[in-house]
């Protein structure tokens, strides 16, 4: 009888090994899933409300959310926007346990392609020419 036991036990071992990584694997992916979706709502709504002035990366951090981007710090008008942004988009998801969220922002390289009014810069140099 205990010998048939710990065959059974031997046997359900690598079974339960295997459905615990599926699990794990699974869970990261729901994850992942939820990150990237938070990350490309947040970066749609500002490029919908200020064009395209930032480009955010958000991850997960504990219980709560860390967003990072590089904002263009010598207009604080334009970085109060994109914060205001950024607390509407996480506010919206508040039912999806939202849990704390953390901002850091960086500032952005002078040589920015954004415009104080959000448009591209025009690009330097000679422009392609367009095959006739």
């Amino acid at each position: 009888m205990m010998t048939t036991l710990l065959a059974i036990a031997m046997a359900v071992t690598p079974l339960l090994g295997i459905v615990g990584a599926l699990w794990l694997a699974k869970r990261a992916e729901v994850r992942r899933d939820a990150r990237y979706a938070r990350q490309i709502a947040l970066t749609d709504a500002i490029h919908r409300e200020l064009g395209a002035v930032a480009a955010p990366t958000v991850t997960q951090r504990g219980g709560g959310w860390l967003v990072d981007m590089m904002v263009p710090l010598d207009r604080p008008a334009t970085v109060a926007a994109i914060l205001g942004v950024t607390e509407r988009a996480f506010a919206a998801t508040e039912g999806a346990g939202t849990g704390t969220l953390r901002i850091t922002l960086t500032p952005a390289p002078r040589g920015s392609r954004v415009t104080g009014a959000g448009g591209p810069r025009p690009a330097i140099g000679k422009p392609a020419r367009l095959a006739a």
